[in-house]
């Protein structure tokens, strides 16, 4: 694709040709012909627009070359600075994956060491193949898990270990040193003492953190980063202006674009959390819908199931209410006496599975799930809107590990709180949810 001519629209690119234009697209080195060329290879041909993404190992600029329905949201070039360099080593290094990949031998980086739930490696074709503990880590290729409770835990040759939480996808390097392109999700990195002057590195779309040696846990979105330090001390650089700010243990950093970069004391996740609905649907909610007609008396706000694919099988139909995900800061903290008070209506012939997404207090080990299911202590449920109170003790662990199916543990933070039905609409509304101890008993 030297002689600066778009390809022949009457026969496919060759998959060499194809690389050979995205690694030189990514060096900012196509003239207008060849732009051209990449932008018709790409529309409608969802295998190159795969193969775009796991060369460039993120998908911010294919915005500038694919039609609308490709695009997503774009951000400013100048947001995502750290990338490029990053972007142009994982072209390199995709291009001789994609060599390997052919003559049946792939780089790896790592191991999967631990798993639960689905754990996924999209592969330069596309392919979205499953993990299972004992599988190498392909160097440069998105790790993604999947469902809710799902976790995977890396292992790097150093005994460095980097724990993926809930539905979370990554990345992971090691040429000069070690890097992680975490695209979203929930990261916890135990990091052993690195080489002096090449710190493990780990990406978002808004952050680089600069990692020597250190336990430290990450948090990514599209609007903000969060930096929550347990051990050692990391330098945190936001990629928009280039301003750093280092933090210690027993601190965190939140990177935004709105937001002052400091660091700031980690603070325990308070022992109550509440939410009525009454003003709107907050905007980093993850699944549902606000509604305004229909309420309880006094209500001005609540919100009804949204529907979603299985998790596990994409032709099954789940209705949801999914609250954000606040695995930095927490929801709330177990204490003793938490209950749960909800205002809801339902369907009365219908049971309906409350889920809470619980981890440890300091990030240290695996994430757990809980579940409680209403309908089973109320065989003929009210009509209408009714008030739900159940101590946290009713909930179980799932999948349960022993007979006695446990309940959360005092001291475990809740990030994420679901409700859900499956195959069909049962009419799932809340007006509002609450999670607090209960108040001591009044003396006569």
């Amino acid at each position: 694709m030297n002689d600066n001519t778009p390809a022949n629209d009457d026969q496919s690119m060759s998959d060499d040709d194809l690389i050979e234009l995205i690694i030189r697209y990514n060096d900012d080195d196509l003239d207008e012909y060849e732009m051209t060329a990449l932008a018709a290879a790409l529309e409608g041909d969802d295998r190159a627009v795969e193969l775009f993404h796991s060369i460039a190992l993120q998908s911010l600029t294919i915005a500038e070359v694919t039609s609308p329905r490709h695009k997503p949201t774009p951000f400013p070039r100048q947001t995502i600075f750290w990338w490029s360099a990053a972007m142009a080593l994982a072209a390199s290094l995709a291009f001789a994956v994609f060599l390997d990949l052919r003559a049946g031998q792939l780089p790896t980086v790592a191991k999967l060491v631990q798993a639960t739930g689905k754990v996924t490696v999209t592969m330069p074709d596309g392919e979205a193949r499953k993990l299972a503990v004992g599988d190498d880590i392909p160097v440069g290729m998105k790790i993604t898990t999947h469902a809710i409770g799902s976790s995977a835990t890396i292992q790097f040759p150093d005994q460095t270990r980097v724990s993926l939480h809930g539905a979370t996808e990554a990345a992971f390097r090691e040429e000069d040193h070690k890097q992680i392109d975490l695209f979203v999700g929930n990261l916890v990195a135990d990091v052993q003492p690195q080489p002096q002057g090449k710190p493990m590195q780990i990406l978002t779309e808004l952050a680089v953190t600069d990692v020597l040696g250190t336990v430290l846990s990450v948090q990514a979105s599209h609007q903000r980063t969060d930096v929550d330090v347990v051990e050692g001390k990391v330098r945190v650089i936001r990629t928009g202006d280039q301003s750093t700010v280092d933090v210690a243990a027993g601190e965190k950093a939140i990177v935004a674009r709105d937001l002052p970069l400091k660091s700031q004391l980690r603070m325990p996740a308070p022992d109550h959390w509440e939410i009525d609905f009454e003003k709107e649907l907050p905007s980093d909610w993850r699944k549902g819908i606000w509604a305004q007609e229909g309420l309880p008396a006094g209500s001005s706000g609540a919100v009804t199931a949204e529907t979603r694919p299985g998790f596990l099988d994409q032709s099954e139909t789940w209705y949801q209410i999914e609250t954000y995900n606040r695995w930095s800061e927490g929801l709330f903290t177990v204490v003793e006496d938490t209950h749960m008070k909800v205002t809801f209506r339902v369907d009365p012939s219908e049971n309906v599975q409350v889920v809470l997404l619980a981890r440890g207090a300091d990030f240290h080990g695996s994430d757990s799930v809980y579940e409680y299911e209403i309908g089973d202590t109320d065989s003929k449920p009210a009509a209408g809107w009714r008030t739900l109170d159940v101590p946290l003790t009713s909930f179980k662990k799932v999948p349960a590990e022993d007979a006695m199916m446990s309940p959360p543990q005092l001291g475990q933070v809740i990030y994420k709180v679901v409700l859900s039905t499956q195959d069909r609409d049962v009419g799932l509304v809340v007006d509002q949810m609450q999670f607090a101890p209960q108040p001591p008993a009044k003396q006569d």
